[in-house]
């Protein structure tokens, strides 16, 4: 945030003095030593105890004829020697700043950042005010120290009676430190400068502390929280009640949003004034609709198009425009969706206003590059399990073309229409269309792609079928994306597709072997499928294939086994002449069947 200029003093005695308590050195400047003296003395919280130290403590003064406010943090400890009466006593470093600095959305200040900041500084090395270099306002970490104590505290500070924590002598001093953030946090920013807060106070003696933690319950009028205690104090004000429940419906990224928002309430407020009071439970009861979390917006969101409230979605979706949902966030929501599907009523099919909600749903509840996988998420978060998607969604979805990888384009247009889904596909080559098919491996994208090839693979422009067959080789016929989702039987009927639309014709021997040459362990479905594709007198050619890759797999090439093997696939393959011209058909037939399958079974 930058640097703040801190004015400074000490409150304390001299080691072996017989002296009271008083400043024994301060900064020069805007604050006496006189005026030190008397603000830190005001807000003392009775006699200390050892086990109470160290002790941090917030408090507020006011200077001048216009009285400034200033905010002021003491670190309080004990020293290792004594006064002059032989007794401990306890040294208050004290640090305070104008409530200007620190009161615009750039400069607003937690206590655990001024203290960590005032902790690093020496009190001896002159009168010169500090320049202190603070951390930022971090509303994540003061989310995360909200509890049910701290929401209760701060509903109970606006009814004008000091809050007293108990039952946390167990909490470090950090801690305690974090929790009065957390509850100052709860309310808006504008009521510090009149916040007294202390991590320990001595409920025997009174004080001017405001929100502090003690070890017995006070009886100076006090409201009593017991640390973590669900039960509510008796005779629980409703106004504290529904503060507290308003609080307690943010959550995560919510909470941290109506932190930041309190922050912008830096008009200064007094704890003792009734009406200020009151304008706090207001505020955050009339922004609630500004305020609602991501889930509430998104169920009200729904109830209005369920309703066919257009208006008020209008109001709700401008809201939801303005939330940021981390990644960690987005799977929840879209389950949230998922469970209760939108469903626009037929008088909103084609609304403006649905559709401005389906895009601010998309943008916030899925991240970019859109894929194919992505978008099929949508369709079943967002169309349930109705085949017709809404109107607006569809329309929705078109804004997602630009941020969206080439299968999730494809799916998109696909459901756009016939003429958005040519406008992506014209301006697509070949190799691009089955690199997406290889890459998605997504049904419907290779049920697009294969469609896509059929087109251009015509038979009366040899030219394109080139292309197609060319660059189908390239990609392997697609194996990487049929071989990774399908059954057999669905795999088999695609590979059939594919070499039908590689050749437009039954395959002859030398596609066979131009199809093989270059694979590597083709999967058995693919095999199969060039078999139902294969024109007449053929099978001596897939088997020379599929033996010759066997031998090429096993490193065999050159070898005695290879020529073996040539040799017994002569023998398979050739005539027998003694046999009778029926018998022979049939012999050669059972043979070329019998060593393909071998050979199929050596292959796998």
């Amino acid at each position: 945030m930058g640097w703040l200029t801190a004015h400074w003093a000490i409150l304390g005695k001299t080691p072996e003095s017989l002296d009271d308590y008083g400043v024994i050195a301060c900064s020069s400047g805007a604050i006496t030593s006189a005026e030190f003296g008397m603000w830190l003395k005001a807000f003392t919280s009775g006699t200390m105890e050892p086990k109470a130290l160290p002790r941090v403590a917030t408090s507020h003064f006011t200077i001048g004829p216009d009285k400034e406010p200033w905010l002021g943090l003491s670190l309080q400890t004990e020293p290792e020697s004594q006064d002059g009466f032989q007794r401990p006593y306890a040294m208050t470093y004290y640090a305070c700043v104008r409530w200007a600095d620190v009161a615009s959305e750039s400069t607003r200040l937690s206590y655990r950042a001024l203290y960590e900041a005032l902790a690093k500084e020496d009190f001896s090395g002159g009168d010169a005010p500090f320049l202190l270099s603070p951390s930022a306002y971090d509303e994540r970490q003061l989310a995360g120290a909200v509890n049910g104590t701290a929401r209760r505290a701060a509903a109970l500070l606006l009814t004008g009676r000091p809050v007293c924590v108990v039952r946390a002598g167990h909490l470090p001093l950090e801690k305690r430190l974090d929790f009065l953030d957390a509850v100052a946090a709860l309310l808006p920013y504008g009521f510090r400068p009149t916040l007294a807060a202390s991590t320990w106070t001595n409920s025997a003696s009174r004080h001017r502390i405001r929100l502090s933690f003690a070890e017995v319950p006070p009886t100076h009028g006090a409201w009593e929280l017991p640390w973590e205690d669900d039960d509510p104090p008796e005779a629980y004000p409703p106004q504290a009640l529904l503060y507290e429940k308003e609080l307690a419906r943010y959550r995560g990224a919510d909470l941290q949003e109506l932190m930041r928002w309190l922050t912008t309430l830096a008009e200064p407020r007094d704890f003792d004034d009734a009406s200020h009071r009151a304008a706090a439970s207001e505020l955050l009861q009339a922004g609630a609709a500004a305020r609602l979390s991501v889930e509430q917006l998104l169920h009200q969101c729904r109830e209005s198009i369920a309703n066919g409230e257009e208006r008020q979605l209008g109001v709700l979706t401008t809201q939801l425009a303005r939330k940021r949902v981390p990644d960690k966030d987005r799977k929840t929501y879209r389950m949230l969706i998922r469970t209760n599907p939108i469903r626009p009523p037929q008088k909103l099919a084609d609304s403006v206003v649905v559709r401005t909600f389906f895009e601010t749903l998309l943008r916030l509840l899925y991240a970019s590059p859109m894929h194919a996988a992505d978008v099929e998420e949508v369709l079943v978060d967002l169309g349930g399990r109705r085949r017709a998607l809404p109107p607006a969604l569809v329309a929705a979805l078109s804004g997602l073309l630009p941020r969206s990888s080439p299968s999730g384009r494809l799916l998109i247009a696909s459901l756009l229409g016939s003429e958005r889904l040519r406008t992506i596909l014209d301006g697509m080559s070949e190799d691009e269309l089955f690199h997406v098919a290889v890459q998605s491996r997504n049904r419907k994208v290779l049920d697009i792609v294969i469609a896509e090839a059929d087109r251009r693979a015509l038979p009366t422009d040899p030219r394109a079928m080139e292309a197609v067959k060319y660059a189908l080789m390239r990609h392997r016929y697609l194996i990487e994306a049929i071989g990774s989702g399908f059954a057999a039987e669905e795999s088999v009927l695609y590979y059939q597709n594919v070499l039908r639309v590689s050749h437009r014709r039954r395959l002859t021997s030398a596609d066979i072997e131009e199809i093989l040459a270059d694979l590597d362990r083709p999967p058995q479905t693919f095999l199969l499928a060039i078999v139902a594709q294969s024109a007449p007198g053929t099978a001596s050619t897939l088997l020379y294939a599929l033996a010759g890759g066997a031998i090429r797999e096993f490193g065999l090439t050159g070898t005695s086994v290879a020529g073996s093997v040539k040799a017994g696939l002569d023998r398979m393959t050739a005539p027998e002449e003694k046999w009778r011209p029926g018998k022979v058909l049939i012999g050669a037939s059972i043979i070329v069947a019998i060593a393909a399958a071998i050979a199929l079974w050596l292959w796998l």
